[in-house]
């Protein structure tokens, strides 16, 4: 059988600044199964070089590494993790535990990157043969540093190794605690187990059953110890080397996850405020969209299929040209030559103020011809759906120029402190109208508190109030919606051919129909909603850099850790994805608070826009998307050089 470790011909020269140091100089050594050998020498003789290569967590310049007979050059870092993890287990001179964690939690660790799940029973067995099985929850700060480096021993023990790597494993320890770590890890050998310990300590050499001397990067003896007992060698079988593994297993993730949350948590200010950012900009974002989704959802089931006939004809600004406004010659035209219009409705439109008394309420007034009967409520237009006190106007009345007037509860609230205002009597510009009718506010005017609005005669508005007889804009209802793009138009054709537009003269006037009035709303908001989100947009931006910021302070906080996880089997990709879920976190963490926020927000604008918010699971879903994506965006750089880390520097770390 081939020898466990094979090393032909092995150097190693390390660059320091202008400076080189030749750790390792043509260095050839075997260890079979089954062997005790310790590495003795002064320090910076290069034996923790040579078993940092042994244990593959560095590479060799030049010269050849077989290992159980396989020659290891050409292997990929995914390989060579695999390897880490399932064949060498490593106990450090620190112990290299991770803080704040449980000793059966650090010995599962090395468990969680070999891609086959974690066994707690085979961590609880591993703390007992050590001497541990009754501290198995007591955590890292809560062990003596004997006790700490068992546990270590029992991680190194976990994935059963082909070899133990210690590397000064007394170092830090007590004389007591010295004997109890050796007694450990003698006995391992004794079960067949190979173990390579560095150290200086030839009290600690003398307990091995080879003593292999160091100095200058070199070789200088290679002696056996009588006195050791041998360990029995295991049965000659063939070994063969892990493959790399693909992708992750439930259990890393999960240990991805509760390390971003342990890190979250371990520092609870700064967490706060790097989330800050945001935590202020998604809350702005949802805010906005659950008022606009929240008024479309107002706005659109206040509509009924009557508000779906409608087309309204409005007259068009054109740069230098007043605008031309309707008159009762074109509606009677649309009237007689449309023949989808069912009904044409011309409407006047002024902001006046309207007086009871010392009361001045700025208002909108509108007009309409009035209804044939004199208790008849009105069937469309802006009285749809609507609870009418009182009546509405007829169209005698309006043929008489009557000074009759309907209002909306915003106005009679403000005129009169109540709906109750039937019969009172309001002036429209010093002129007396008697209130014959009360309606509710239409939805659109129920924006900031209601738009206080009265309706009169269009005649007496022309004649009387107005002193103008063109029209503001006209509306048309057409049999069906589906009719309402064939009536549109109708009333182009007829419109342009009342005011004499040659072929290629642009229209004077404007024809929408209800699905575009409502797409206009949209293009409104939208425009609106550009504006509100670039300023959340800077403050993400702002969030996403504090992120980065803390990211890279987290990396350099836990590089010694980093270098365990590396030395314990993880790849790049496991530390790439630890960080960047971590980052992750934080700012889904941030996007949560953002969303309860901005609903927050918009409840609390909801008491002077009346639009009750909508939150949708689209919004949600953009929140969390939006976040993951700041996450990953301004987390993978600073996991990227975690990632990248050298695993030796990683862990001497200070």
């Amino acid at each position: 059988m081939a020898p466990l470790i094979d090393i032909r011909g092995v150097s190693k020269t390390y660059a320091t600044g202008s400076f080189t140091v030749r750790a390792l100089r043509d260095v050839s050594i075997t260890v079979e199964p089954g062997e005790f050998v310790a590495l003795v020498g002064p320090s910076g003789s290069g034996k923790s070089t040579l078993l940092h290569i042994m244990g593959f967590l560095d590479r060799p310049d030049s010269g050849e590494y077989y290992f159980a007979g396989h020659p290891t050059a050409s292997l990929g870092e995914g390989r060579l993790a695999a390897i880490r993890s399932r064949m060498i287990g490593f106990i450090f001179q620190s112990f290299h535990l991770l803080k704040r964690t449980t000793a059966r939690d650090n010995v599962l660790l090395p468990m969680i990157y070999t891609g086959l799940g974690t066994n707690g029973e085979k961590a609880m067995d591993c703390l007992s043969l050590v001497g541990l099985a009754d501290r198995v929850k007591h955590k890292s700060n809560e062990l003596s540093g004997g006790q700490c480096q068992r546990v270590a021993i029992a991680r190194a023990l976990v994935n059963d190794p082909l070899v133990i790597m210690a590397d000064e494993p007394t170092g830090n320890l007590d004389a007591g605690s010295r004997h109890e770590v050796m007694s450990a890890i003698k006995s391992l050998n004794e079960r067949g187990l190979t173990v390579v310990v560095v150290t200086h300590d030839d009290e600690v050499a003398a307990m091995t059953g080879r003593v292999v001397r160091m100095r200058d990067g070199r070789i200088v003896s290679d002696e056996r110890n009588p006195a050791a007992a041998a360990a029995a060698a295991p049965a000659a079988a063939a070994v063969d080397l892990p493959p790399a593994r693909l992708g992750f297993s439930p259990p890393e993730f999960m240990e991805q996850l509760k390390a971003a949350f342990k890190a979250i948590w371990s520092h609870k200010t700064r967490s706060a405020l790097t989330v800050l950012g945001i935590f202020i900009g998604v809350g702005a974002i949802i805010s906005l969209m659950t008022i606009s989704e929240g008024f479309m959802t107002s706005l659109l089931s206040g509509a009924s299929e009557d508000d779906a006939k409608k087309v309204w004809v409005t007259p068009r600004w054109q740069p230098g040209k007043p605008r031309r406004r309707f008159t009762m010659g074109e509606v009677e035209a649309l009237r007689a030559k449309v023949p989808l219009a069912e009904k044409v409705q011309p409407m006047l439109h002024r902001d006046l103020q309207i007086t009871v008394g010392d009361r001045r309420v700025d208002s909108t007034v509108n007009t309409h011809e009035g209804f044939e009967l004199m208790d008849q409520v009105p069937p469309g237009g802006y009285f749809q759906n609507r609870a009418v006190a009182g009546r509405f106007f007829t169209k005698a009345e309006n043929g008489s120029r009557a000074r009759v007037a309907v209002i909306n509860h915003a106005l009679a609230k403000k005129l009169f402190d109540t709906v109750e205002a039937v019969n009172a009597e309001i002036k429209i510009k010093g002129l007396a109208f008697t209130v014959v009718g009360v309606t509710e506010d239409h939805k659109a005017e129920q924006m900031f508190g209601g738009q206080p609005t009265a309706y009169i005669p269009l005649n007496t508005a022309a004649k009387r109030v107005f002193g103008e007889t063109r029209l503001g804009y006209l509306e048309v209802t057409a049999p069906a919606p589906d009719d309402t793009r064939e009536a549109r138009r109708q009333i182009i054709e007829v419109l342009r051919e009342e005011r004499g537009l040659r072929e290629d003269a642009e229209d004077d006037f404007e024809v929408r129909t209800f699905e575009a009035q409502i797409e206009m709303f949209k293009n409104t908001m939208g425009k609106i909603s550009l504006v509100v989100y670039g300023i959340a947009g800077i403050s993400l931006l702002v969030g996403g850099i504090g992120i980065m910021n803390i990211m890279l302070v987290s990396v350099t906080e836990r590089t010694r850790e980093i270098g365990l996880r590396k030395a314990l089997g993880a790849r790049n990709s496991d530390i790439l994805s630890q960080f960047l879920i971590e980052a992750v976190v934080l700012c889904v963490l941030g996007g949560v608070l953002g969303v309860g926020l901005g609903y927050g927000l918009a409840w609390a604008a909801y008491f002077f826009t009346k639009v009750q918010p909508a939150l949708g699971a689209g919004t949600i879903a953009f929140a969390f998307g939006f976040s993951t994506l700041i996450g990953v965006s301004f987390g993978f750089w600073p996991a990227m050089r975690a990632a990248m880390l050298d695993p030796i520097e990683a862990l001497r770390y200070e």
